[in-house]
């Protein structure tokens, strides 16, 4: 087929082109204009004080971007959808297909927007699941900042219990002082053997070497003491910087936390209705569209049944046609056998061709034959004659 005869078909069937885009887009207007209508709202999260700050775990050049990330599977937890369901009765599935999550351009602020047909519904539910989504991120580790902070002062009230068991045992609040002590006693004392021995003072020399031993020995028996006494130092030492910072990092997040759950973290804006008008507009042009390809479908499906239709007309009537022809055949084979007629006075046998079938053609075999039936009529007659005057 031709172009030509596409826009021929077109133009035969232009109802068709017309009417089936024309009815789509009616109905899909009626659709949208008396659908109940939708309310949306949004919730913007303010992250100023959340990203950026002292003690933050939102920090550094990446900050932004982690932060959205954190929020947005926040949101999308399990956790927070079944909080948000205790709150406003919305199930999870319902809150997996309306709540959307999205950054509001280049900065670190995020907004929650929610659509039900409920007006105070869709604001209720964007609010909670930005306020679940933040105390998943910092309250949850708020508590886990108080629990470091309690065992980082478990161990550091264990330690300093081993110290004082440790002065108790050896009644020595503090052994290394002891032992600097000691050892400047044993400085002194030999240092005055010296000088005595400068002064020659023999005599006052060799009596200073019993205290001197005295006093050796009893340093030496401090060393288990300070050995111990250092072990557990050491200890209480780790155990003091572990405490410090577990309380640092805890009033970090409870202030992390306090700005988190701040009402001025979120901002509820009022619900707006949906604008039908707009998304009748958006979505015209597609619905006319496919009714436009549903009417060149519709057209291609008649005009393919219609030729079938006279395909098979054309051929019930070739058919027909070659049926009456074989009759017609027949019948004029059968015709001269029987409607034979006399000829001449006497009836032709079945061998003989009848009147209406001679041919008047010189030369063909019907005419010999009469001419041959001529000439014996003619000797019959002259036989006829001759025997009359032989009987006279």
């Amino acid at each position: 087929m031709e172009i030509i005869d596409y826009l021929r078909i077109a133009r035969r069937r232009w109802w068709i082109l017309v009417a089936v885009p024309v009815l789509a887009g009616l109905a899909a207007a009626a659709l949208i204009l008396s659908a109940p209508t939708s309310y949306t709202s949004t919730a913007t999260v303010s992250s100023g004080s959340l990203v950026n700050s002292e003690g933050s775990p939102f920090a550094g050049t990446q900050a932004t971007g982690q932060f959205v990330a954190a929020f947005t599977a926040a949101a999308q937890s399990p956790q927070t959808r079944q909080a948000v369901q205790a709150q406003t009765g919305v199930s999870p599935s319902d809150q997996t297909d309306g709540v959307q999550v999205d950054p509001v351009g280049a900065s670190s602020d995020v907004q929650v927007i929610f659509t039900s047909r409920d007006r105070n519904l869709s604001g209720r539910v964007a609010q909670a699941t930005a306020k679940e989504a933040l105390r998943q991120m910092f309250t949850v580790r708020a508590d886990q900042a108080v629990a470091t902070r309690d065992r980082a002062q478990e161990a550091a009230t264990e330690a300093n219990a081993a110290i004082n068991d440790l002065a108790k045992k050896y009644q020595m609040a503090d052994p290394p002082r002891v032992y600097q002590n000691q050892l400047s006693q044993v400085a002194s004392l030999e240092q005055q053997q010296a000088t005595l021995r400068a002064t020659g003072n023999a005599i006052g020399a060799a009596a200073m070497d019993a205290p001197i031993a005295s006093a050796k020995k009893a340093l030496t028996s401090f060393l288990p003491i300070l050995a111990e006494y250092n072990d557990l130092n050491s200890r209480q030492v780790a155990a003091s910087s572990d405490l410090a910072q577990a309380q640092a990092e805890w009033r970090h997040a409870l202030a992390l936390k306090a700005a988190a759950t701040s009402d001025s973290t979120i901002y509820l804006g009022p619900a707006t209705p949906e604008d039908k008008q707009a998304t009748l507009v958006a979505a015209l042009p597609v619905i006319v569209g496919i009714g436009l390809f549903l009417a060149v479908l519709l057209i291609l499906l008649i005009e393919v049944t219609k030729r079938l239709r006279s395909t098979r007309v054309t051929s019930a009537t070739t058919e027909a046609s070659a049926d009456e022809q074989a009759a017609g055949l027949d019948e004029s084979r059968t015709e001269p056998e029987s409607e034979l007629v006399p000829v001449n006075g006497h009836e032709p046998n079945a061998h003989e061709p009848s009147t209406g079938d001679r041919s008047p053609v010189v030369g063909s075999p019907m005419a010999a034959d009469d001419e041959d039936s001529d000439l014996l009529g003619h000797a019959g007659r002259e036989s006829g004659s001759e025997a009359a005057s032989s009987r006279v």
